[in-house]
């Protein structure tokens, strides 16, 4: 990550903060005009004169949300909510329904249990404005951040300066930040294979339907091959979020990309006895997640931003500058794979060519078309299905080729973008079963196409579904992972 850009902001004096402090008071004095059952006042334990800062910004709101949900699960009511995001810091209030001792219970246990609690600075406060402590409740004292004694004592010595402190908390918020969102991530990418190898009825292809073109996979393999490379998909994201070098230094990341890619396919193969499910994804996918996490980490991205496909074709392109270079010296050496025979043979550069180019096919068209789709009202499913047919048109799919041959796929090509031009959606989702028959009947599956609608049920779930870094089990005194 760029810590940079995560930590800088602008200080606040010594008068400022005080003063902040005292409209604290006036305000919470104010909201107990009312009578709420409770009081919460919430701000972070950030010392130094810098309060408010992209990351600081970014736990206040996982605060929040930790108070959201603990209401939730005492099932009490939010009666008022107040919230200011000033340079003396970000604080917010909630008049709540509920009992002090069972809200000040409840967000005890987060300050304890949670990676980052320690960081948050829960204030409950009576009907009677009498703040409920800790200790009364049987919790214990919190902790020095840096070396486990009492906070009180060593804040009242000054055993510890601000920068210390400051540096410690960056690096717990930067750790959990990594570690939450690469998992995050890499579930959605495994959500993903899930939702494609689901989406039926595929031409040629293994859905809930049939095993199409394959006699060595079926739906079970495939569900089994995207468990086995969750964790691959999580580490790729991990090192995107991680890398904290210039964009042109992105190259040297890709290499390291592959040498987990070895390992992710290996294990692949492990859980579905040898079958080569998706293989095209441990390249792909692995992309697609490095370089989610290197736009979330270091670019500080919105997945939510229209803009974001852009972003990551930009980022795909940087780190695949060099991918081409796979192809230097093959008439010397001749072609050892596949890929590299027809790139000699008939310049097909496939998924290379498609990754150098920063993945256009997804990123500027096939995304945009199957959000277009949802929005008509088409199933997951079925805009799934759609978006397969553009793709299948119009990609270098070296895997139909493999099993066909290329002049055939050319014209396959060539006759149905001519159907996708002149008929609609419904009379395309008619025309399916004729295709899947005759792709069975030629043994002809479009994998390559395949992996492109996986990546795309990828943005879309990216771009939907928030990374929850707030979900925290209570009873378990743990953070866990959900989808929403």
């Amino acid at each position: 990550m760029r810590l940079e850009l995560w930590t800088e902001g602008k200080e606040a004096s010594l008068g400022e903060i005080l003063d902040a402090r005292e409209r604290r008071g006036e305000i919470q004095r104010e909201l107990m005009k009312e009578k709420p059952a409770s009081l919460v006042s919430f701000t972070l334990n950030i010392p130094g004169p810098v309060k408010t800062f992209p990351f600081g910004v970014w736990l206040f709101d996982v605060g929040n949300k930790l108070i959201q949900q603990a209401v939730k699960e005492e099932e009490g009511e939010i009666i008022y909510s107040l919230e200011n995001r000033e340079n003396t810091g970000c604080e917010s209030f909630y008049s709540l329904t509920l009992s002090p001792e069972k809200i000040k219970r409840s967000l005890t246990t987060a300050e304890d249990k949670h990676p980052l609690g320690r960081l948050f600075d829960f204030d409950v406060l009576d009907s009677t404005g009498r703040k409920v402590s800790r200790q009364e409740l049987g919790f214990s004292e919190r902790k020095c951040l840096l070396c486990g004694e009492p906070a009180f004592y060593c804040s009242r010595s000054r055993r510890h300066s601000a920068k210390e402190v400051f540096h410690r908390e960056i690096q717990m918020m930067e750790n959990f930040y990594i570690e939450r969102m690469a998992s995050h991530i890499g579930l959605l990418m495994q959500k993903s294979l899930l939702y494609e190898v689901n989406a039926t009825l595929k031409p040629g292809l293994v859905d809930r339907a049939h095993n199409g073109a394959h006699q060595d996979m079926s739906l079970i393999t495939f569900a089994d091959s995207a468990y086995a490379l969750t964790p691959y998909f999580i580490q790729c994201a991990r090192e995107g979020l991680a890398f904290s070098g210039k964009k042109e230094e992105l190259p040297g990341l890709f290499k390291k990309l592959r040498v987990l890619g070895i390992e992710g396919e290996k294990n692949m193969r492990e859980a579905t006895g040898g079958a080569n499910t998706h293989k095209g994804m441990v390249f792909s996918g692995g992309i697609f997640c490095c370089c989610a996490g290197y736009g979330a980490g270091s670019l500080k991205a919105d997945f939510r931003d229209n803009d974001f496909p852009k972003i990551l074709g930009e980022v795909c392109r940087s780190l695949t500058a060099n991918l081409m270079e796979d192809y230097k010296g093959l008439e010397e050496r001749g072609p050892r794979t596949h890929g590299e025979k027809l790139y000699t043979e008939y310049q097909v550069e496939g998924i290379r060519g498609e990754a150098w180019r920063g993945f256009p096919h997804v990123l500027e068209r096939g995304i945009f078309y199957f959000e277009k789709l949802l929005k008509k009202g088409y199933s997951l499913n079925d805009a799934g299905l759609l978006t397969l047919l553009q793709y299948i048109s119009s990609v270098e799919d070296t895997n139909m080729i493999i099993r066909s041959d290329y002049h055939t796929v050319l014209k396959i090509q060539k006759e149905l973008e001519q159907f996708l031009k002149t008929s609609g959606p419904e009379e395309q989702l008619e025309i399916i079963p004729a295709l899947d028959a005759y792709f069975v009947k030629k043994n002809i599956s479009p994998g390559g196409s395949a992996d492109m609608l996986a990546l795309t049920y990828f943005l879309h779930f990216l771009k939907n579904i928030q990374c929850p870094f707030e979900t925290f089990d209570t009873e378990r005194g743990e953070c866990v992972e959900t989808f929403r």
